[in-house]
């Protein structure tokens, strides 16, 4: 039996686009930097909601600038991830999830990043959040996915079981001390995040290199897994690495032929 193909979900980590609105499409100069944005990915993924809550009537009105097919991935606030003395607080993940839910239909991924701080001795309080966020995963459901910056967790046997439980993702991340290795299973859905070649966000991934990521996304969503990619080298060429790859992997915008001829 033959597996339903996977779709590609890519774009860039916040809004990344060249130069003000005088130089945008003239269709796209009166609307919103984000309606111009999703007419050349089918996807963003959102840091601002690491810093600061939004109000569900913000994500509401992105939700209703874009196509039908778009989808917008959020990243879960520090409040719940990075407290100084590592506290489970409930009420914050369930303010989080509430506000979430402004998006609507267009649910791509919950990204939860936990920092290099945290190692496998929390893993009882990394539990507890993962289990609550997995619980209050309202339909249609958000893809939740982990991106730990200490690498002892790729380790860790408790860890792999628990997140195929909850059938949470590992975000295959670039990140030099922290990347997770080259064999991980990544779970249901496959997401990639580039940091830039030395993770610092900078600079750019040149072409032989997005081919072998091209050739990875095509076996992952021949295998039926959906998959997302996000370029976070915003100091860099996240947009040409995102047109680029999007192109190989042909999946092509409708408006990338300028964009990929400005630098």
């Amino acid at each position: 039996m033959h597996k339903t193909p996977g779709t590609l979900y890519i774009g860039t980590s916040n809004i990344v686009l060249p130069g003000p609105k005088v130089t945008f499409p003239e269709a796209y100069r009166s609307g919103s930097r984000l309606h111009y944005y999703s007419s050349l990915f089918n996807s963003l993924e959102v840091n601002s909601t690491f810093y600061k809550l939004p109000l569900a009537s913000t994500l509401a009105k992105w939700a209703a600038d874009v196509p039908d097919d778009f989808t917008f991935t959020l990243k879960l606030w520090r409040e719940i991830t990075h407290t100084r003395h590592l506290t489970f607080t409930p009420e914050h993940i369930e303010r989080f999830m509430e506000i979430a839910e402004g998006i609507g239909g267009k649910k791509g991924c919950l990204l939860i990043q936990f920092p290099a701080s945290v190692t496998t001795t929390s893993f009882a309080w990394v539990k507890d959040i993962l289990e609550h966020v997995t619980t209050l995963n309202t339909i249609p459901t958000w893809r939740v996915c982990v991106e730990f910056r200490h690498a002892g967790w790729y380790e860790h046997e408790a860890v792999a079981r628990l997140l195929h439980r909850l059938r949470i993702s590992i975000v295959l991340h670039d990140m030099p001390r922290s990347k997770p290795p080259l064999d991980t299973v990544p779970g249901p859905a496959v997401y990639l995040r580039f940091h830039g070649p030395a993770g610092d966000y900078k600079g750019g991934y040149n072409t032989p290199t997005l081919h072998e990521h091209a050739a990875y996304i095509a076996a992952s969503l021949k295998a039926g897994q959906d998959v997302y990619v996000y370029f976070n080298n915003t100091l860099g060429d996240a947009l040409q690495n995102a047109q680029c790859l999007q192109a190989l992997t042909g999946y092509p915008a409708v408006n990338d032929a300028h964009l990929l001829n400005r630098h």
